[in-house]
C-alpha cells in the first residue's frame, strides 16, 4: 500500500498518523489489538473530549426508568419491585427475561399498549447499560406499537430514545477516538523521555477504555504500562500490569497473547506460586469466554428461531423461544457483548451517519410533542442537540 493512500485530508487524523508511524517504527505495537487494520478515511474527525467531565457524556440524560415501570401497571407488586433493583444494580439481562416473560403474558391478553411499554422500558434501559444494537431492536418494536395506535406521546417518546440512542453511539465513539490518540502519544512520550505526561495519559487510557468497555485496547495499554515501569526497573509495578493485561486478553478470547505475557512474565523470574496463581485465573477467564460464545451462539438460535415463528403468526411459540434467548444471555458475563469490536478509526467514521440519525429522531420527537401541546417536553428534546458532535 502506498503511503499516500493513509493521509487525510484532516490535520488531526494526520498528526495522530504521524505518531502512530514514529512509534510503530520503533515498537511494531498496535494498540488495537482486536482490530483489522483499515485506511483512514478522510473525513474521519477526531475530537478532543474530557472524559471526567459529566456535563459532556448522556450516560444520565433521560435515563430514569421510573415512569415506564409506572406504566407498565404491574399485577404483582412484588416483581416490579424486583425488576426496579435488578435495573438499579446494572443487572439488565435478568430483568430483561422476566420483561419479556410478562411481554408474552400480555401478547395472550392482547394487552399491546403493555407491550409496547414494556419494550420502551427495555430500550431505555439497554442503552443506560451500552447495549445498543439491542436497545435499537426494542425501541423499534415499542414504535411500530406506538404508531399502530396513533399514540403520538408513546410516539415521541420513543423517536426521543432513539435520538439518545445514537447520541451516545456517537458519544462512545469520540472516547473511543480520544483514548486511541492519547495512547499513540504516551508510546511516543516514553520513546521521547517524556515520562511524566506517558504516565498520565497511560492512566487515562486504561480508564476510559475499561469504561467504554474496549478490553483489548486497555489490555495493550496495561502492556505499554508494563514496558514504562521496566524502564524505571520497578519490577512488582510492571508485572502487575502485565499480569492484567493477561487476564483482559484472556477473558476476550486472545489465550495466545495471554500465554504469551505468561511465559515472559516466567523468563523473568517471577515466582512459581505467583505463576501458578495467574495460569489458574487465566484458565478460568478462558473458560468463562468460551461459555460466553456457547451461550450467545444458541440465543442467536433461539432468536432466529423467534423470528421465524413470529412471521408466521405462531406468537405463542415465538415468544417462549425468545424467552429462552433471553435466558441464555443471563448466563454470559457482563463483558461478553464487547468481546470484539470495530477498529476505533472505522467506529469514529461510521459515527458520522448516526449524528445525521440522531437529529433525524429527536425532529420527529419534538415534532409530536408540540402536536400534543406539550412544549416543555418538545423543548428538553431539542435541548438534546447540543449533544451531536
Amino acid at each position: 500500500m502506498e503511503l499516500k493512500r493513509l493521509i487525510s485530508d484532516s490535520p488531526v487524523v494526520n498528526a495522530i498518523f504521524a505518531v502512530a508511524l514514529s512509534y510503530y517504527l520503533f515498537s511494531g505495537s498496535s494498540p488495537e489489538p482486536d482490530s483489522a487494520p483499515i485506511e483512514i478515511a478522510p473525513d474521519a474527525y477526531l475530537y478532543n473530549v474530557d472524559l471526567n467531565d459529566p456535563s459532556q457524556s448522556i450516560l444520565n440524560y433521560s435515563n430514569d426508568v421510573s415512569a415506564e415501570l409506572t406504566q407498565i401497571k404491574f399485577e404483582n407488586q412484588a416483581v416490579e419491585e424486583d425488576i426496579r433493583r435488578l435495573l438499579s444494580d446494572g443487572e439488565l439481562k435478568k430483568s430483561t427475561t422476566i420483561l419479556l416473560e410478562i411481554a408474552a403474558i400480555a401478547i395472550q391478553q392482547g394487552d399491546k399498549k403493555k407491550l409496547g411499554n414494556i419494550m420502551l422500558l427495555l430500550g431505555k434501559a439497554a442503552i443506560n447499560e451500552q447495549e445498543l444494537d439491542s436497545a435499537e431492536v426494542y425501541l423499534l418494536e415499542a414504535l411500530d406499537i406506538a404508531l399502530e395506535f396513533k399514540d403520538n406521546i408513546a410516539a415521541a417518546n420513543t423517536y426521543q430514545q432513539l435520538g439518545r440512542l445514537h447520541i451516545r453511539s456517537r458519544e462512545l465513539a469520540r472516547n473511543a477516538a480520544e483514548a486511541y490518540e492519547k495512547l499513540w502519544i504516551a508510546r511516543y512520550q516514553m520513546y521521547m523521555g517524556q515520562y511524566r505526561e506517558a504516565k498520565v495519559n497511560l492512566d487515562q487510557v486504561i480508564e476510559s477504555n475499561l469504561s467504554i468497555r474496549r478490553y483489548g485496547a486497555a489490555a495493550s495499554a496495561y502492556e505499554t504500562l508494563s514496558e514504562f515501569h521496566q524502564r524505571f526497573h520497578d519490577v512488582y509495578m510492571a508485572q502487575d500490569a502485565a499480569m492484567e493485561a493477561a487476564r483482559l486478553y484472556a477473558s476476550s478470547g486472545q489465550i495466545t497473547r495471554s500465554q504469551g505475557i505468561l511465559e515472559s512474565l516466567k523468563n523473568e523470574g517471577l515466582d512459581n506460586l505467583q505463576v501458578a496463581s495467574i495460569q489458574g485465573e487465566i484458565d478460568e477467564l478462558f473458560a468463562q469466554h468460551l461459555n460466553d460464545v456457547s451461550q450467545n451462539a444458541r440465543a442467536r438460535d433461539y432468536q432466529m428461531l423467534y423470528r421465524h415463528y413470529n412471521a408466521r403468526g405462531d406468537y405463542e411459540r415465538a415468544w417462549k423461544l425468545r424467552i429462552l434467548a433471553s435466558k441464555s444471555l443471563a448466563k454470559t458475563s457482563s463483558r461478553s457483548m464487547f468481546h470484539r469490536q470495530a477498529d476505533v478509526l472505522a467506529i469514529l467514521y461510521n459515527s458520522n451517519f448516526t449524528m445525521n440519525k440522531a437529529r433525524t429522531y429527536l425532529d420527529q420527537a419534538s415534532n409530536l410533542f408540540s402536536v400534543e401541546g406539550e412544549y416543555e417536553l418538545s423543548s428538553s428534546t431539542q435541548d438534546m442537540y447540543s449533544l451531536i458532535y
